[in-house]
């Protein structure tokens, strides 16, 4: 979707650091900087400013080198998951 067709509440920046946590998955639990510019579209400028602020509130851990995602970012998904009772769950899986 372009720029000029998003709501006017639209914030892009968070859009964009999204686009640097969905970088990361199973078969990529560690990228580069580099590799996570790459996968979300963004200059490593960019990329980088959004792996430290990440960093600094501990979604993300870097050893100098590489990046991964830490367990604070199952906090993003628990209040979704938090809704469904044991059997809304299953159910799909009993059918």
């Amino acid at each position: 979707m372009s720029d000029a067709a998003r709501a006017p509440h639209f914030v892009r920046s968070f859009e964009r650091g999204l686009a640097v946590i969905r970088a990361f998955d199973a078969d990529h639990p560690a990228l580069t900087l580099s590799e996570v510019a790459r996968a979300a579209e963004l200059t490593r400028a960019a990329a980088r400013r959004f792996l430290l602020t990440l960093a600094d509130l501990g979604y993300v851990h870097t050893d100098g080198r590489l990046f991964r995602l830490t367990p604070r970012v199952l906090e993003l998904g628990y209040s979704y998951l938090a809704g469904f009772t044991l059997p809304q769950i299953a159910e799909p899986y009993l059918e």
